[in-house]
């Protein structure tokens, strides 16, 4: 029952327009606009849904004002469902005419799998030179200026500690996510079972407390991860740290606050590991970054 990816976004929010609004600036495509309910897609259609957060069709929130109300994980197949209902046990409810099955998190985070309807995109590897490795001839690189994110590669979620390792024997046993990265004083980086990607999820308690913390948008590359964050900026959204890699996942990251709740974060160059990688286990946090943006504070990049 291979978890593929995460599928659909819930979020219920103080105002749709708005919210709308900056997703479309980070770069998704608006599939549906109507008075109580907005849709926007990523290039593999993956969706964010958007909904007023006193709609009485949303689960219940796990914290106050616009947030992630719903997580949608896609499998492979419509068996698949089953075998999550068997293996959740009576707190799932398979709903077959609908080929759903919904259930709870231990962190009150509601959860629906459903079986995963991607769109390929299409992606050309940027041409770079470097010494004699020469990719580029007679030829100027020209902007990207929007971000077009390709997918939603992962959700990081706020839990208390006290739910800690009850959370990570929901996901690591009935759904089968694999712990790539523990570290005992912040979080478990999770990957899902029908991916190598670094993680598809992670659960973080150094907040000590419940929500959504971000979802990760991955773009091409480094320059689109720059030129993304700028346009946001520049649309007036504003960001929550310096651009960076981090150190465990690797990634090129830019973080941008979301009025929907939390942040996003657009990503590239991200770490996979396939199924032959053994837990790696941490006592303290190894550090955010590999390098973080530095600036004097005195130069405004135009001399």
């Amino acid at each position: 029952m291979p978890i593929m990816r995460v599928e659909r976004l819930l979020y219920g929010v103080d105002d749709i327009a708005e919210c709308a609004r900056f997703f479309a600036d980070a770069g998704f495509v608006l599939v549906a606009a109507e008075e109580d309910r907005a849709e926007l897609a990523t290039q593999e259609n993956q969706r964010i849904i958007l909904r007023h957060k006193d709609d009485p069709r949303l689960p219940k929130a796990v914290e106050d004002g616009s947030t992630l109300r719903e997580l949608w994980w896609g499998v492979e197949k419509s068996a698949d469902l089953k075998q999550i209902v068997e293996a959740i046990g009576p707190a799932a409810e398979y709903v077959e005419e609908k080929q759903i099955v919904r259930a709870v998190d231990p962190n009150g985070l509601s959860l629906r799998f459903e079986v995963s309807n991607p769109t390929p995109a299409e992606v050309t590897k940027r041409t770079s030179n470097q010494l004699r490795n020469i990719g580029r001839v007679n030829e100027r690189l020209e902007a990207y200026g929007q971000g077009r994110p390709l997918r939603i590669v992962h959700v990081a979620y706020n839990i208390t500690k006290a739910k800690n390792e009850e959370s990570l024997a929901f996901y690591t046993g009935p759904l089968k996510f694999k712990a790539v990265d523990k570290v005992l004083d912040t979080g478990t980086f999770l990957q899902s079972e029908g991916d190598i990607e670094h993680h598809n999820f992670f659960l973080c308690f150094r907040p000590d407390k419940a929500g959504i913390n971000h979802i990760a948008l991955e773009v091409r590359d480094f320059d689109e991860v720059m030129e993304a964050g700028n346009h946001m900026i520049t649309q007036g959204w504003k960001e929550s740290r310096r651009p960076g890699r981090h150190t465990l996942g690797s990634n090129v990251y830019r973080f941008v606050h979301n009025p929907a709740g939390g942040r996003i974060e657009y990503v590239a160059d991200m770490d996979r590991m396939d199924k032959s990688w053994e837990t790696r286990v941490f006592e303290k946090n190894p550090g955010h970054n590999i390098w973080m943006l530095k600036s004097s504070g005195s130069d405004t990049g135009e001399n």
